[in-house]
């Protein structure tokens, strides 16, 4: 049992940690607010503000006159929930982010070159002509293109877990890291020419060449990234 003293954000982080570990199931309702009360040994107000936390995160439902239920875990939750899971990590942690986040890439793209429709095809030619027009004028929106770049390969994956993880996990390195030469013209055709050739694959359904074209380009983006001192 916690310690009468603990803060409404100790109380917080176990009611994260039981959803995390899956003490809480998705979906499941959670045990009463007297049964919180008793567990943890604190106040009602406590609770209710720890339970609040949760909602805000989108990780619980409350409604009136029913019990609390633990909500699926979306793109939005996840972007909340990293930062909080992977908090303190420093050098590590980027690092582990960007090996999940290579290892995603490296699927999608090649399952996006087997699975991708003429429309998925369609979408992602327009966002390189709209990336390419951003990275030659220097354009600020450039980065938000290149995500949706990115989404909309792992959309064309054809599997509805991509997109969410993918663009949890971005916002996690746009949080922990800035980019460094933005005016870096060797950069900026690098990055033009490196989604011209994903694409290409991905129209020829090459997916070893699609694997290989975007390990490639993830690679070189991270080794120009300033990356957070380890703590």
């Amino acid at each position: 049992m916690v310690s009468s003293t603990t803060s409404t954000e100790t109380v917080f982080h176990h009611m994260l940690q039981n959803v995390r570990s899956g003490v809480w199931e998705t979906g499941s309702t959670i045990p009463s607010e007297r049964a919180l009360i008793d567990e943890f040994g604190v106040s009602r107000i406590a609770i209710r503000e720890a339970l609040s936390m949760l909602r805000g995160l989108g990780v619980v439902d409350i409604g009136h006159g029913r019990r609390t239920r633990v909500k699926s875990i979306d793109s939005e939750t996840l972007g909340y929930l990293l930062p909080l899971m992977l908090s303190s990590g420093g050098q590590r942690t980027f690092d582990q982010v960007f090996e999940v986040r290579l290892a995603i890439e490296s699927q999608t793209v090649a399952l996006a070159a087997r699975r991708r429709t003429d429309a998925h095809l369609g979408k992602l030619e327009i966002l390189l002509q709209r990336f390419r027009q951003a990275m030659t004028s220097a354009d600020a929106e450039a980065q938000q293109i290149d995500l949706e770049f990115h989404l909309e390969i792992a959309r064309a994956a054809d599997n509805p877990l991509f997109p969410v993880l993918l663009e949890a996990l971005a916002g996690f390195v746009a949080f922990a890291q800035k980019e460094s030469c933005r005016n870096d013209s060797d950069r900026s055709q690098r990055a033009i020419l490196a989604h011209e050739s994903i694409v290409e694959a991905i129209r020829d359904s090459d997916t070893d060449r699609a694997r290989v074209e975007m390990e490639s380009h993830l690679r070189y983006s991270m080794t120009r990234k300033i990356q957070p001192n380890a703590s």
